[in-house]
Order: structure tokens, then C-alpha cells, then sequence
């Protein structure tokens, strides 16, 4: 990311997120020093609580669920002949539709934050409320510019989403009164 942490988490907290959860949604980011790629953890917290994290050191990250995918579809790994790469595209196929797999489960690398940031602040909020990227719904959910009629037509997609984006969904409703179509008991509501 080209801007500090610091000036991203403020447009994140203060700008852009709704009003009734200025306060309560803490965004939190660390590069582990010395860490290939600059790795490091990404976590959101709710009324001082955590309720999603990603960090590069997941279990079951998505580069073992690109492998299956590869084995069980005989994906040829990546050559470089020279002048080209063979089999690029459908490797990179593979790994994308792994990551979905991982992101839909819950299983986020870090790495994978400063894009979904980048990428929700660049466009349109309904391109990014109704985008395939669960990390890049996240972030609109809670944005200020996703009004009352929006949100009282995605209450109905509420079960449609991951679980563990259903929280940040019900999170945002709530805040503005809107019932759901998801039922979270308050005991489960946080990890």
C-alpha cells in the first residue's frame, strides 16, 4: 500500500465507517520485522473484541487447496522455456479459485489485506458491497455510503454470505435496526 497504515486505518475508522459504529470497529495491522514479503497480521475488532483475523501462518492457507485443486485436475506445473511461462494461466486459474475456497472458509493470509483494501477504496461502494471478494464486502458492509434501502435489500442475502462474514453483516443491521434474515445467537456472535 502506497499510503501509511496509520492515514488507511483512519479513512478506514473515521471516514468511511458508518456513523453508529465509529468507536466500536478497531482496525488493527503488524508487519512481522525480518518477515519475507513483509508479512504479518491483520485482525478487526468489535467493542474491543476480535472477531476475524488473518495472518500468514493459517493451517490450511489456500496454497494446499491450490494443490489439490492442480492434483486432482493433472495441472501441469509452471515451466519457463526461456521466453515464456507454460501453463501459467491455468495454474494462476487454480490458485485464484483456491483462494475463494480459502477466503469463503475464513482462512485469510494477510497478504491478501492490502489488496482487498486497496481494491475497496479504488472503486464504486456498489461495486464493492456486491463484489466476489467476501474481504472486499467486509469492508463495504460497514462503510458509511451503504445506505438504509441498500442494506434493507441485502438483509435478505445475510445466510448467503460466509459465516464468517454473516457477523459483520448482522454487525451493521443491527446498528441501524434493520432485521435480518440470519438469526446469530448473541452468545455465538463473536469467534
Amino acid at each position: 500500500m502506497s499510503k501509511s497504515w496509520s492515514s488507511i486505518r483512519k479513512r478506514l475508522e473515521q471516514d468511511l465507517l458508518c456513523e453508529k459504529l465509529h468507536g466500536r470497529v478497531q482496525y488493527f495491522r503488524t508487519i512481522y520485522h525480518g518477515a519475507p514479503d513483509e508479512y504479518g497480521r491483520f485482525a478487526v475488532r468489535v467493542d474491543g473484541e476480535e472477531i476475524f483475523q488473518a495472518n500468514p501462518y493459517n493451517e490450511n492457507n489456500y496454497s494446499q487447496i491450490a494443490w489439490n485443486i492442480k492434483k486432482e485436475r493433472g495441472i501441469s506445473p509452471r515451466e519457463w522455456t526461456g521466453k515464456e511461462t507454460l501453463y501459467d494461466a491455468i495454474n494462476s486459474s487454480a490458485e485464484d479459485e483456491a483462494r475463494m475456497i480459502s477466503v469463503n472458509d475464513g482462512i485469510v493470509d494477510s497478504f491478501d489485506i492490502p489488496f482487498a483494501i486497496q481494491k475497496y477504496l479504488n472503486q464504486d461502494i456498489q461495486k464493492s458491497i456486491t463484489d466476489e471478494d467476501p474481504l472486499i464486502r467486509m469492508f463495504a458492509i460497514l462503510d458509511r455510503r451503504v445506505g438504509k434501502r441498500t442494506l434493507r435489500e441485502i438483509a435478505e442475502t445475510v445466510p448467503d454470505q460466509p459465516k464468517w462474514l454473516q457477523k459483520f453483516y448482522k454487525l451493521r443491521l443491527d446498528a441501524e435496526g434493520i432485521p435480518s434474515a440470519c438469526t446469530i445467537e448473541k452468545k455465538n456472535y463473536y469467534l
